[in-house]
């Protein structure tokens, strides 16, 4: 079959981007890639089951389908994350800008992440996911020293979190002051003894100040602690996918290997992307920008396009509270959409009836209601 294709361009803010959409016939996929300047970006990628039956035809048509929706899905997200931070820009609340922030931080766009969390800390200096934040992005740019810099200022104000301590360690690890890296990483543990991931970075820390003189030829042996935590991250349910799996995989391969140039490469490598992941669920963070700051009323399509995403995600989330509380603001959204909707229902039967007393009650109640309908539902998403 032959390749099914979309691309396009869009220019936001003076910077001009390619969206090239396609399928992947091995794995079964349909992927979605967003460039700057030739510079990939990100993507987004959905799989899909072939046909049983129909010809190449009816294939190519579906898969085309299939390329399309993601590839307009896009274009949407892009330019209604653009629209957003213009819109939001002198907003002085730290929430908004902080969802920004982390959607624009997944999405690879980093520039406007950055400035999104220095927004959050300047309206909230006390908000660490802002620091923490904002840290991983300057360590995706390899800007390691501001990664220290902001690191260490939200450490500072407060040192009870693990997660700021391990990614400092982890910024000055990149920094080569391993004493440095090893002292706080100590502390992320002492506060978190099954931190795995900060259990690993300490190994590398101590790994790396001991072979600091030698060259990158000289065959070496890693500490066991360093192959157990990997080994332990490998088996960690958060880590089961193909990508992750392959990573733990490779680095093990190279460990096993002996040559220090590129075990340090292959760690090196291993601790930035543990570190720079963060857990978001995008969907519904995409949803409350959209819905707060997006311009126009969802619709009754949108609506449903982003409840069949969360109830689509792994079947397993289902166990947990925030599944059933995004779902349950979804579903307050629908209840407001069908609330102004039955408010224009009530009025036109007045206007077509001025003697029907029931509708003219409905109608009285309804408009009785709606702000402080309006309020909750604000103060649920807020």
């Amino acid at each position: 079959m032959k390749s099914i294709g979309f691309h396009s361009k869009i220019k936001l803010d003076e910077r001009e981007f390619h969206i090239h959409t396609g399928n992947v016939n091995v794995k079964n996929q349909i992927l979605s890639e967003i460039f700057e300047e030739g510079k990939y970006i990100a993507a987004r990628q959905v799989d899909y089951k072939k046909r049983q039956e129909g010809n190449d035809s009816t294939q190519e048509g579906y898969l085309k389908s299939i390329a399309s929706k993601l590839h307009n899905e896009t274009l949407e997200e892009i330019n209604m994350l653009f629209q957003v931070n213009s819109k939001i820009r002198m907003l002085k609340q730290h929430n908004p800008h902080f969802k920004l922030g982390s959607v624009f931080y997944e999405r690879n766009f980093l520039e406007e992440a950055i400035d999104n969390f220095l927004q959050v800390i300047e309206l909230k200096h006390d908000y660490i996911p802002a620091y923490v934040r904002l840290g991983k992005s300057y360590l995706k740019l390899g800007e390691n020293q501001k990664a220290v810099d902001i690191l260490e200022k939200g450490f500072n104000i407060q040192p009870e979190f693990p997660d700021i301590a391990n990614s400092l360690g982890v910024a000055r690890t990149f920094l080569h002051d391993y004493e440095g890296a090893i002292e706080i990483l100590q502390h992320a543990i002492k506060k978190n003894p099954v931190f795995d991931e900060a259990n690993f970075n300490l190994g590398v820390a101590l790994f790396l100040s001991t072979v600091i003189d030698s060259k990158e030829n000289d065959k070496v042996v890693v500490p066991s602690r360093v192959i157990r935590f990997i080994k332990s991250l490998k088996g960690m349910d958060r880590y089961n996918d193909d990508s992750w799996q392959e990573l733990f995989q490779s680095t093990l391969d190279v460990i096993n290997e002996g040559k220090l140039g590129d075990i340090v490469g292959g760690l090196e490598n291993l601790q930035l992307k543990l570190i720079t992941h963060i857990k978001l669920n995008s969907p519904i963070e995409s949803f409350y920008l959209k819905f707060m700051y997006g311009g126009h009323e969802l619709s009754r399509e949108e609506l449903e396009s982003y409840e069949n995403k969360i109830r689509n995600q792994s079947t397993d989330r289902e166990n947990f509270a925030d599944y059933w509380n995004e779902l349950g603001t979804i579903h307050m959204i629908q209840c407001r959409n069908l609330f102004l909707k039955s408010l224009n229902e009530f009025k036109k039967a007045v206007d077509l009836n001025d003697n029907y007393d029931d509708a003219k009650k409905n109608l009285e109640l309804i408009r009785n209601n709606k702000k402080g309908f309006l309020i909750l539902l604000r103060a649920i998403l807020k």
